[in-house]
């Protein structure tokens, strides 16, 4: 994915003044706390992947599942930094190539089982088709059909699962050391200045901020919200939402809005904004905390809900919050940083 994103930024000196170090706080109010958790539970994940391998059984595949869902939590909410060291090298895509709805990743997922050359995985997967490097590959490795067999042995399988398990964990391991203190990236955008890459005024970081939140709710609503749900009830495709195997198609969404959430706060808008602008943060969390209260409440097999009440309900409800949580952050939280932006974040282009 490749963003359209033109901005012209003015921002008044009185406001920059005030909200010096907005990077500072987003660093160390979210970006190093999410990116060392999903360091940890990637290695978790490597490591159970590993154990299954080593000894197959109900038990080690179960805990294999039980780290998968723990990293695919803490992956949602690092997801919302979807700039710098997460889209360098098309690591967004490794790790979740989403959508697709021509099924491409399930096709090669599926061939590279049913190939049963060990050759395929030996220098690993970082160099074959990002359809085949991340969660959604995993999750039908670990989930999909025929997976049940991993718990009586199954070699190949778990070869494969380990060696996707390792690769989300390098990965996960390049994006935070990337954004560590010392890098020319995060010291630009701790400490933006003239002279420095790519942020030379902290306009720039805001601007960058804002496009963030706005991606996050953009493809949530667009790539794992609107698909399923169909333009009517019998329409509806669950199978068509990300990690519907697994059943932790809320729990991922949940967590990619508390990634949004967390970033918000960080930034420290509520406090920093000018005064009589206060209330558009207010507003933007105001519906983040009621979408993500609502899809607590979903209950069924994710097939279903999407078209099934009162679960369909929930879904538009907490669609049409995200929409509007969006709109504000386009349009008032622009205006209030004294941003004008033009850019549609999932376009393609």
């Amino acid at each position: 994915m490749r963003a359209v994103w033109a901005a012209a930024i003015v921002v008044a000196s009185i406001f920059l003044a005030s909200a010096q170090g907005v990077g500072r706080r987003v660093i160390d109010g979210f970006v190093a706390p999410s990116t060392a958790a999903f360091t940890r539970s990637t290695m978790d994940l490597a490591a159970s992947v590993e154990a299954l391998c080593d000894k197959p059984g109900d038990e080690t595949l179960s805990a294999s599942r039980t780290a998968f869902a723990s990293a695919l939590d803490d992956w949602g909410r690092v997801s919302v930094l979807r700039f710098g060291p997460l889209a360098a090298d098309g690591r967004f895509e490794k790790l979740f190539f989403w959508p697709d709805a021509r099924g491409i990743g399930l096709k090669q997922v599926q061939g590279l089982l049913a190939a049963n050359q060990p050759g395929e995985i030996s220098a690993g997967m970082a160099g074959k088709s990002a359809a085949l490097q991340g969660f959604p590959a995993l999750e039908f490795t670990l989930y999909g059909a025929g997976s049940e067999k991993l718990a009586m042995d199954e070699p190949w399988r778990c070869s494969v699962a380990s060696a996707i398990a390792s690769n989300i964990a390098a990965i996960a391991a390049t994006v935070a050391r990337e954004w560590d203190a010392g890098t020319p990236f995060a010291a630009s955008f701790r400490e933006p200045g003239e002279g420095k890459e790519p942020y030379r005024t902290e306009a720039e970081v805001h601007g960058e901020i804002v496009k963030a939140l706005t991606t996050a709710l953009q493809f949530v609503r667009s790539a794992e919200l609107v698909p399923p749900l169909g333009e009517a009830p019998e329409k509806a495709n669950g199978k068509r939402a990300p990690m519907w195997r697994s059943r932790l198609t809320v729990p991922l969404i949940a967590a990619q809005l508390d990634g949004v959430r967390q970033l918000l706060a960080a930034a420290g808008y509520e406090q920093s904004l000018p005064e009589d602008s206060r209330y558009v943060a207010s507003s933007i969390r105001f519906e983040l905390d009621n979408a993500i209260r609502t899809l607590a409440q979903v209950d069924g097999p994710v097939e279903l809900t999407f078209g099934t009440e009162p679960d369909r309900g929930r879904f538009v409800f907490a669609e049409l919050a995200l929409h509007h949580a969006s709109e504000v952050v386009t349009r008032d939280l622009s205006a209030a940083l004294g941003l004008t932006m033009g850019f549609d974040a999932l376009d393609g282009d």
